[in-house]
């Protein structure tokens, strides 16, 4: 099986619209696809793949908060005084309570409190959902709870899971849609990879942000291909991206997608382009990638 991560150094450039044709086109041309959907930040590749039948969704907890027993607590402030978040405040009874969305779980406060009355648990960091789609392959995704983190630690059990799960069907291919930017969960995106898409668009802070991106995956040594979408504008700073994505970063040019309000409407109806219509200048750019990829990949 190989295994394939769409990324991109900001968001809005198309990540997921790639992401989305590309297992549309590999599943509909016999090819066994999976995937999974690792920006568990802002998840929406089941939004573009017209959304999925729930087989199973589990918890999972990454986080750590703080917990004040007030039957024990005297009310000292010693765990205000040190807490570095801010998470800790005094009640209404003069006692201290944890602010949960605030809290990073480094046990300070405990440290200092002279009666035992804090304890540290591990709480729920977000939830894993594995759906089946319409096209007949199935995608893990999750989603992190509003105000925690551990992201890129709920990234590494969405792959993990995806990998069990797409071998014991006898996948070709698993292909991973990636947070934006290149943070913890696209670090755990790309780990172990065997090849990365990286899409970008024809403006300088799409470039500047692509160049950022291409540090990390050369770190880990994986070979990857570039996506320019949002053609047709500039075809002077088109023309510029191009060399440098060449010869500055040494990777290849998988593909240019035109601009196409085609995209837009297929978001919109929880389509991929290249099923919403076949016929669209981005659908039959984006089959061409996904056949050039096909060559490289698989």
């Amino acid at each position: 099986m190989r295994e394939l991560v769409v990324c991109s150094g900001k968001g809005g450039v198309g990540k997921t619209t790639v992401a989305s044709s590309l297992a549309v086109f590999f599943a509909t041309h016999g090819v066994k696809v999976f995937t999974a959907d690792a920006d568990v930040d802002a998840p929406d590749l089941l939004l573009a793949l017209g959304g999925g039948k729930t087989l199973f969704s589990t918890e999972v907890e990454a986080s750590k908060k703080a917990e004040v027993d007030p039957e024990k607590c005297i009310g000292c402030g010693r765990c205000l005084s040190v807490c570095p978040f801010g998470a800790m405040v005094k009640g209404e009874d003069g006692k201290a309570v944890a602010v949960s969305m605030m809290c990073e779980g480094c046990g300070t406060c405990k440290l200092v409190c002279p009666v035992g009355a804090i304890a540290v648990k591990k709480t729920p960091t977000g939830t894993i959902t594995v759906e089946e789609t319409k096209y007949g392959f199935e995608c893990v995704t999750g989603k992190l709870r509003l105000g925690e983190h551990n992201s890129g630690h709920l990234v590494a059990s969405i792959k993990n899971i995806a990998r069990r799960k797409a071998q014991d069907r006898g996948s070709d291919v698993l292909i991973i849609d990636a947070a934006p930017g290149i943070g913890c969960p696209v670090i755990a995106s790309v780990t172990g990879a065997d090849y990365v898409i990286a899409v970008t668009e024809p403006t300088p802070t799409a470039m500047r942000n692509l160049e950022r991106l291409s540090r990390v995956v050369k770190h880990f040594g994986i070979p990857a291909g570039v996506v320019i979408n949002m053609c047709g504008h500039s075809k002077d700073f088109e023309a510029i991206l191009k060399d440098w994505v060449t010869q500055e970063l040494g990777f290849q040019i998988l593909g240019e997608i035109p601009v196409d309000y085609n995209v837009v409407q297929a978001l919109v109806q929880m389509t991929p382009v290249v099923e919403f219509n076949s016929d669209a200048a981005a659908s039959k750019s984006l089959v061409r990638i996904a056949e050039r990829v096909g060559r490289l990949v698989l």
